[in-house]
């Protein structure tokens, strides 16, 4: 991460990259964004222990990922400096309900539950369960599958959602069932399976290893990923989801996924 650094803050891991202020203010409606852009600053809570998406970068000691720089990019586009706080991942949602930063950016899902607590903004990322074949392969998508072999991890969502694939197709489906989505994805690479069926972020990680295998067909358990924000903050969430928005127009977030995400994910 250029021109960051990396320090102690209330007990927890903070780092600060540099940015621009934007001296526009929100006019008080917000309390948290009018903070952002009088100070400069967005406090992001993360927890730097899931890559692709947030790790520490041994070498440098900073915090790498494609967090990471959609958060610095989303800076970009207020002109304000993103300020990394280290969180646990448990504890993530809690911190923005408190109000101890002012968003939390770090592989987080939709929680329905936390909704009368904090606030959800457009997805950014699909790591819902997918379908993933070799390239060049005949499956386009489920309807594909009968008399085909699919692998999976033997009791993840993804074998339940191979499960129910057989079962649609009358039991017309065999699953090769591994130990590990790793094992359920070579097994594909190995021809022992036509394809498999499981998260988006694990197909993302085993291609980072040099295989190319790619997603067919729409996610078959969706589940997004968000930035989150303090409930009280409509300001603030309206801001989120505009820059995300710019940045899908302009081509950052595919830029991103094909930076830290080997497979292409929706």
């Amino acid at each position: 991460m250029a021109n960051g650094r990396w320090q102690m803050a209330d007990g927890k891991s903070q780092i600060a990259n540099r940015g621009q202020r934007n001296p526009q203010s929100a006019g008080g409606r917000d309390p948290t964004w009018t903070r952002i852009q009088e100070t400069g600053v967005w406090r992001v809570g993360m927890d730097p222990s899931f890559p692709p998406f947030e790790n520490i970068d041994p070498a440098t000691g900073q915090p790498v990922g494609f967090d990471v720089d959609l958060a610095q990019a989303i800076a970009a586009q207020w002109e304000v400096r993103a300020e990394f706080v280290g969180v646990g991942f448990d504890q993530l949602i809690d911190v923005v309900a408190a109000h101890r930063v002012d968003s939390a950016i770090s592989a987080l899902p939709i929680i329905d539950y936390r909704a009368k607590d904090v606030a959800f903004s457009a997805p950014y990322v699909e790591a819902g369960v997918i379908l993933a074949v070799p390239s060049g392969s005949a499956i386009a998508g489920p309807d594909d599958l009968a008399g085909r072999r699919v692998a999976v991890e033997w009791g993840s969502a993804g074998d339940a959602q191979a499960r129910a694939v057989q079962r649609e197709s009358g039991g017309n489906v065999e699953l090769v069932l591994r130990e590990s989505v790793d094992a359920a994805l070579g097994a594909v690479i190995a021809g022992d399976a036509d394809a498999a069926i499981v998260d988006a972020v694990s197909l993302a990680l085993f291609n980072r290893a040099g295989h190319d295998l790619i997603i067919v067909g729409e996610s078959l358990q969706p589940a997004p990923y968000v930035v989150v924000v303090p409930v009280d903050a409509p300001d603030l969430l309206g801001a989120v989801n505009a820059a995300l928005a710019a940045l899908a127009a302009d081509g950052t977030l595919a830029t991103l996924k094909a930076r830290w995400l080997s497979a292409e994910t929706p």
